[in-house]
């Protein structure tokens, strides 16, 4: 790598309020892609945007990018408000899903492409372009055409162009949709890989909630236009603020429980018949008698023939590291995965099963939240 791109300076990124509105159809109310939007983006961080089609995810991406501009609020890096200014003013690089790379070009001409037009001088922008396609993996390719690329090794020129500018900010508008399931995972962490190597902040939407919890610092869950949730992908799979939320980041069990009792630290439950202990969240208030949400991961359910819980096996499937299960339990059907297979003989359809759970292997949210 160069001296050029090991000294990449790191940029905060701020959104305030952020509105887009679109204009509804005749007669009907405009269309909020994106509403009240507030977020920072530490220097270094790598920030996933996740959510569902039309959430607002890739509105707020091009809205940085320069290629929309808010109805209201403000957007600044290191405190320059660039919300007006064009995109080629904001010193912002951008990884697309189609690569966008020019098929005439040979690969070193494509990532040259950005230096010509600021008119580096040529001994530098050599070697730039030759530092960058070094850490790219890509130097033995630099004379060949796109069309003789792999789709992963596109995707590496596509990055090398946007990083040879060394931008202030880097964009990834779901640059991992068109690869192969496999190349998708490696490609995921080459591209978090060279992110931290270079130290560059940057902005990444998907909606694969997987890839958003292999590669962020952060994570943004959106739904319709507004920002659910922000936080570690740990954070945000254990303890989600709402139903949307719990069901965006992988499968989740949602039982209703009745609050018997609770004090400073501890709540306890009754919850399919039996009586469960969860330690206190200082954010949710319940007293006795309240009915509450248990929000239960998959693989946080025990199979143990001393478990509290009986049921009954209505599905079984060998996913190879492990076994997913239905379970009729107490009159509802729990979803349970069992990495821990090889401990007991695998159950079938029909077995009667007992499950043990951990008090805090439970979020609970108010009942009937979104």
């Amino acid at each position: 790598m160069s001296i050029a791109l090991q000294t990449v300076q790191s940029s905060k990124v701020s959104f305030s309020g952020i509105v887009k509105q679109f204009p509804g159809q005749p007669g009907e109310e405009p269309v909020y892609a994106v509403n009240r939007v507030s977020l920072d983006i530490e220097p270094g961080e790598l920030v996933t945007l996740l959510g569902p089609s039309g959430c607002g995810k890739t509105t707020t991406l091009r809205m940085l990018a320069g290629f929309e501009t808010p109805t209201s609020g403000a957007i600044s890096i290191n405190g320059q408000n660039i919300t007006h200014l064009p995109p080629n003013k904001r010193d912002v690089g951008m990884v697309f899903q189609s690569y966008a790379l020019f098929p005439h070009m040979t690969v070193y001409d494509n990532v040259a492409y950005g230096l010509s037009i600021k008119q580096i001088p040529k001994a530098e922008m050599k070697q730039r372009v030759d530092s960058v396609l070094s850490l790219m993996h890509l130097d033995q390719m630099k004379d060949r055409l796109p069309s003789l690329l792999s789709g992963g090794q596109q995707q590496r020129v596509a990055l090398a162009r946007a990083v040879v500018t060394e931008p202030k900010v880097l964009l990834f508008d779901e640059p991992l949709s068109n690869l192969d399931a496999k190349l998708r995972e490696y490609m995921r962490d080459e591209l978090r890989k060279i992110q931290q190597r270079l130290g560059i902040t940057s902005l990444y939407v998907t909606h694969d909630q997987s890839e958003a919890m292999a590669i962020s610092d952060k994570v943004v869950i959106m739904n319709k236009g507004e920002i659910q949730q922000i936080g570690s992908p740990r954070d945000i799979y254990m303890k989600p603020v709402n139903k949307f939320v719990a069901n965006f980041m992988g499968k989740a069990n949602f039982l209703e429980a009745v609050v018997e009792q609770t004090d400073s630290r501890m709540i306890g439950l009754q919850v399919l018949g039996q009586r469960l202990t969860v330690p206190k969240d200082p954010q949710l208030e319940v007293n006795a008698h309240d009915r509450v949400d248990c929000v239960i991961r998959p693989e946080l359910w025990k199979i143990d023939p001393q478990g509290i819980f009986e049921g009954t096996v209505e599905r079984a499937i060998y996913l190879g590291p492990y076994v997913e299960y239905e379970i009729a339990l107490g009159g509802q059907t729990v979803f349970v995965i069992d990495y821990d297979r090889h401990r007991y003989d695998p159950k079938k359809e029909g077995d009667a099963i007992r499950l043990g759970l951990s008090g805090d292997s439970v979020t609970l949210l108010p009942a009937g939240s979104a």
